[in-house]
C-alpha cells in the first residue's frame, strides 16, 4: 500500500472516530413471561433493538378509532440518558409525502385543482429545458411518473428557515426531464417539493402553515410540524449512523432539515401524533358524506407498477392490502402502514439509519398478531 493510501486511511479513520467518543451498545432487558398483546409487542421491539443496536425507537398501533398501544424505547441521543417516549419527535423523511399528497387531494375535493391540471398552467413561472414538461399533470407528480429526476444532494446543512425558501428553490430550477411524462415510474423527491409549491400557490399560504392548519391540527397532531425550528428541544431526537470502518455508532452533527425540502421530507412527528393521523385518515376514506376523492389515493395508478397509488406505497401482508410509506434519511428510518380492510394502522420511528430491515421485522409480526383469526 503506498504512502498516499495509508495517509488517506488514517485521515478517514481519525475523522470517523472523532464523531463519537463513546462506544454504544443497546441492551434493553427483555421481561418474561411474554403473555398478552402489549408484552408480545415489547418482546418483538426490544429484541430487534438489541439485535440491531438501535439507540431509540417509538411505536404506535391503532385499531378503528382508538390507539391500542404506543410506547417509546431507548434514548433520544446516545450522548445522554434522555428517554424516548410516545411523544418524542423524529424526522419522518418520506412519510411526509403522504401528507403532501393528502393536502393536494383536499384542494381537489374543494374544486381548487384536479388530477389532470397541468403543472405549467398552475406555475407559469416555472422554468424548464424540455418542452415535453408542458405535459406534466398533478397526477404524474403524485405517482412519480412525471419524468422529473430525483434530488442528488439535499444540502441539509443549509438549514434554511425563511418563508420563501420553497418558492425560491422551485423557481430557481430549470427542469430537464429524465423521461416523458407517464412513460415510466421514477421515484422523485423533487416532484413532491414542486407539489408543495403548488399548494402554496393555490392556497396563498406557506406550505408548512397550510399543512399545520389543514392537516396536522385537524388530525390532532399537536406536537408535529414540518418546520424543525418549531419543535420543542425537550422532544427532539438526534440522528445516528454507524461508521463503516469501526462499526461505532455516532450522533450526526447535522439534523436533516432545510425548509425547501419540507414537502418531500421534513415532517417531524411522534408515534402518538401519527397514530392520531392514521385514525383520522381511515375515518376520512370511510366518510360517505364527501365526494371522497381520497379513495383514489389507495388504488394503483400506473399499470407497470401496481405498488404506487397517489402518494401511498401499496403492498400486501397475509393477502391483505396495505397502504403507507417507508421513510429514510441521514440518521433516521421509519415506516407507517395501514390495513384498511381491518381498520388497523402501525408506525415505527427510529433515530438510526442502518440495518433498516428492522422496520418491517418489527411491524409485520405485530400486524400479524392483530389480524390473526
Amino acid at each position: 500500500m503506498n504512502n498516499l493510501l495509508v495517509t488517506l486511511l488514517v485521515i478517514i479513520i481519525t475523522s470517523s472516530l472523532s464523531c463519537s467518543t463513546t462506544s454504544f451498545k443497546q441492551n434493553i432487558e427483555v421481561k418474561t413471561p411474554v403473555i398478552g398483546f402489549n408484552k408480545k409487542v415489547d418482546y418483538i421491539v426490544i429484541n430487534k433493538m438489541n439485535e440491531y443496536n438501535i439507540p431509540g425507537l417509538s411505536l404506535g398501533v391503532i385499531r378503528n378509532d382508538s390507539i391500542i398501544y404506543t410506547r417509546g424505547y431507548g434514548v433520544r441521543d446516545i450522548g445522554n440518558n434522555d428517554l424516548v417516549t410516545e411523544n418524542t419527535i423524529f424526522h419522518t423523511a418520506s412519510i411526509s409525502k403522504l401528507f403532501t399528497a393528502l393536502a393536494i387531494m383536499q384542494l381537489i375535493e374543494n374544486n381548487k385543482l384536479s388530477l389532470d391540471s397541468k403543472l405549467v398552467d398552475i406555475l407559469p413561472e416555472l422554468k424548464y429545458r424540455d418542452k415535453i414538461a408542458e405535459n406534466i399533470i398533478i397526477k404524474h407528480l403524485l405517482n412519480h411518473t412525471s419524468g422529473i429526476p430525483d434530488i442528488n444532494n439535499y444540502h441539509w446543512a443549509n438549514n434554511n428557515e425563511a418563508d420563501n425558501s420553497l418558492k425560491e428553490y422551485v423557481l430557481g430550477l430549470n427542469l430537464r426531464l429524465d423521461a416523458g411524462p407517464s412513460s415510466e415510474y421514477q421515484y422523485s423527491n423533487l416532484a413532491y417539493d414542486i407539489l408543495g409549491y403548488v399548494i402554496e400557490k393555490i392556497s396563498g399560504s406557506t406550505f408548512d402553515e397550510y399543512l399545520k392548519e389543514n392537516v396536522l391540527t385537524k388530525s390532532s397532531m399537536d406536537n408535529s410540524d414540518f418546520r424543525y425550528f418549531n419543535i420543542p428541544h425537550t422532544l427532539k431526537t438526534a440522528p445516528h449512523s454507524k461508521n463503516r470502518i469501526t462499526g461505532k455508532i455516532y450522533a450526526r452533527k447535522t439534523y436533516p432539515y432545510t425548509r425547501e425540502h419540507a414537502p418531500s421530507s421534513t415532517l417531524n412527528s411522534s408515534a402518538i401524533d401519527l397514530s392520531n393521523w392514521m385514525i383520522y385518515f381511515l375515518q376520512t376514506i370511510n366518510d360517505s358524506s364527501s365526494q371522497n376523492n381520497y379513495q383514489a389515493m389507495l388504488e394503483p395508478t400506473y399499470n407497470p407498477n401496481p405498488h404506487i397509488g397517489l402518494g401511498f406505497q401499496l403492498n400486501t401482508l397475509n393477502s391483505k392490502k396495505t397502504i403507507g410509506h417507508y421513510g429514510g434519511d441521514k440518521g433516521f428510518r421509519c415506516y407507517l402502514f395501514m390495513i384498511p380492510e381491518d381498520n388497523i394502522g402501525l408506525v415505527v420511528l427510529a433515530n438510526c439509519d442502518y440495518n433498516e430491515n428492522f422496520r418491517q421485522e418489527i411491524l409485520h409480526p405485530i400486524a400479524k398478531l392483530m389480524t390473526k383469526k
